[in-house]
């Protein structure tokens, strides 16, 4: 692949991630999102950015009164596709 083309999908991938992810302002998470947070391995890992974004929908499913085990196993999935774009 050229660099040429290799820049430019680079740049796409920034712009659609940006486009698809939600800027989370600082905030203080309830207990129920630490409880949920803690329960992903991999979630320290992520940079401070992805870690805030995690937190959010975990926060937006807890409200939507979606059953804990699928709120982990959600987090756990997006936080292992977060991973690849850390």
């Amino acid at each position: 692949m050229s660099d040429e083309l290799l820049g430019y999908a680079c740049n796409r991938i920034r712009e659609l991630e940006s486009l698809l992810l939600v800027d989370v302002p600082e905030t203080v998470w309830p207990a129920e999102v630490a409880l949920v947070y803690s329960q992903v391995e991999s979630a320290g890992d992520l940079p401070a950015h992805h870690q805030h974004r995690l937190k959010h929908h975990i926060n937006r499913m807890w409200l939507e009164k979606v059953p804990v085990p699928e709120i982990v196993t959600a987090a756990r999935s997006l936080a292992a596709a977060m991973e690849k774009y850390a």
